[in-house]
């Protein structure tokens, strides 16, 4: 096996425990993952490896351990210039700030993620609807109702747009219109 291929078998293990329900087994092969290609020099191979981890930690409960890794991913990411890889890594970190509490935190994480995203034409669409998904949960936390309701609309229009990949139904579209309801309300 060659080197370079290693440490993605590493990736491909982990995540088949994860799916197995297997953390511990999942978080063994993306920590050995991390150390092999922190030995390569592969920027953006550790930064995946840290994100997968973070993951982890994050199914466990450990919002701590998720948003050290996490943020070491962010900046890897930002290092290595690969900036749809940065956008979702900021999101997923500005998500567990957001249930941390730790709002302002959360809002440059998610701010920088969304700028990302809408400079990006062709960032995926679900991604980018998802970040719009995670400002409007930010500004509903942080109280800021108007601009969450125009974030809720918008999200909702972009989720609409792609009931396609939702074929047992669009949850996300509901989501944005239960919580558009209850901002009304």
């Amino acid at each position: 096996m060659s080197e370079a291929s290693r440490g993605h078998d590493l990736l491909a293990q982990g995540d088949a425990a994860r799916h197995a329900g297997q953390p511990e087994d999942a978080r063994r092969a993306f920590g050995q993952a991390v150390m092999h290609f922190r030995a390569d020099g592969d920027l953006l191979g550790e930064a995946r490896s840290l994100t997968r981890q973070a993951q982890i930690a994050r199914d466990t409960g450990n919002l701590d351990w998720a948003l050290h890794d996490q943020t070491e991913a962010v900046a890897l990411f930002r290092r290595a210039g690969d900036g749809p890889a940065l956008a979702h890594a900021l999101r997923h970190a500005g998500d567990m700030f957001v249930e941390q509490g730790r709002l302002a935190h959360a809002t440059a994480q998610l701010r920088e993620a969304l700028d990302l995203y809408r400079a990006d034409v062709e960032a995926p669409p679900l991604d980018h609807a998802n970040a719009v998904r995670s400002v409007a949960l930010l500004t509903e936390a942080l109280g800021e109702h108007t601009e969450a309701r125009r974030y809720w609309h918008e999200a909702r229009e972009r989720y609409h747009a792609l009931d396609a990949l939702f074929p047992d139904g669009n949850h996300s579209m509901r989501e944005a219109e239960q919580r558009l309801a209850a901002l009304a309300g």
